[in-house]
């Protein structure tokens, strides 16, 4: 394999990598201005409607068909971390776990 063939698969990596953070930091800004924004209502809620809620005002804005900023990556990641059951964590980075929608 020559040095070209591995600087470009390695610039193709770093692509996706780089492509992850930019949806792990678009969930993490929706999630920073949901709690800013609507912080004490969340905190009067039950855990679960809570949680529903917010997957519900992630679809609207995420939303591959229509949502505002249309984007299945981030919705993935918004789906999962704030799926049933779990507690308030800071949202790994997806790495080779979440995969993005084509």
């Amino acid at each position: 394999m020559s040095a070209n063939q591995k600087l470009t698969e390695a610039l193709a990596v770093l692509q996706g990598q780089l492509e992850s953070l930019k949806s792990l930091t678009d969930a993490n800004e929706f999630m920073v201005t949901a709690l800013k924004e609507q912080g004490d209502a969340l905190k009067s809620m039950e855990a679960e409607p809570a949680r529903e809620m917010l997957r519900q005002q992630a679809r609207v804005q995420f939303g591959p068909d229509q949502g505002l900023s249309p984007d299945a990556a981030v919705l993935n990641i918004l789906e999962k971390s704030l799926g049933k059951g779990l507690g308030a964590e800071i949202i790994p980075f997806p790495g080779a776990a979440v995969k993005q929608a084509d």
